[in-house]
């Protein structure tokens, strides 16, 4: 009898130390999953959550008909406006920004193991990131000194050093009436 009730105790503590265990871990999963969502006020975006924010045109190239391996085709420019003040570097030295831009080049872009580097003139602003159907190309820059009317827009593959192997887009950065203002 005096095993019985022991045993009885025994199971008694155990099923109330597995609810107590429960209970914390259910509050902390809360509480974890609530941090997980919501980003620290310091921390740099994703190029991910870049490309998911609306951007306004501030240019868009007009040609239609593909060009070379690569089937180049044309180009858009938006003007995307950051939730908040983001510490970046441009240049070489740190500042705050606003606003970033969003490059995407269209046409036939082959996988490779090498990635994408975006061009404006001979300033490489970026590696890029292709679409699911690899049509685009999109390349995210804080740098507006880089976005000027009748730049040559190019598309090579591998380092941000070599000139020699880029392909220009078959028209130049056009930008609307109101330009990018810094």
């Amino acid at each position: 009898m005096h095993i019985e009730r022991n045993a009885q105790v025994l199971r008694r503590g155990a099923a109330r130390l597995a609810a107590v265990a429960c209970l914390l871990l259910s509050v902390a999963g809360a509480a974890f999953g609530q941090n997980a969502q919501t980003p620290a006020a310091d921390q740099e975006f994703t190029v991910t959550d870049l490309l998911k924010l609306p951007g306004k045109v501030v240019a868009r190239g007009t040609n239609t008909t593909p060009r070379g391996l690569m089937k180049l085709r044309s180009y858009r420019v938006e003007e995307v406006a950051l939730p908040r003040v983001t510490n970046v570097e441009v240049g070489g030295q740190r500042v705050e920004v606003t606003k970033a831009f969003r490059v995407t080049l269209t046409g036939a872009f082959p996988v490779r193991a090498l990635p994408a580097v975006i061009w404006l003139d001979d300033v490489a602003i970026g590696y890029g990131i292709e679409s699911e159907d690899l049509d685009e190309i999109t390349v995210v820059t804080y740098d507006a000194s880089a976005i000027k009317d009748g730049a040559t827009i190019y598309i090579s593959y591998g380092d941000k050093e070599n000139k020699k192997e880029r392909t220009a887009l078959p028209e130049k950065l056009k930008l609307g009436t109101e330009g990018v203002k810094p």
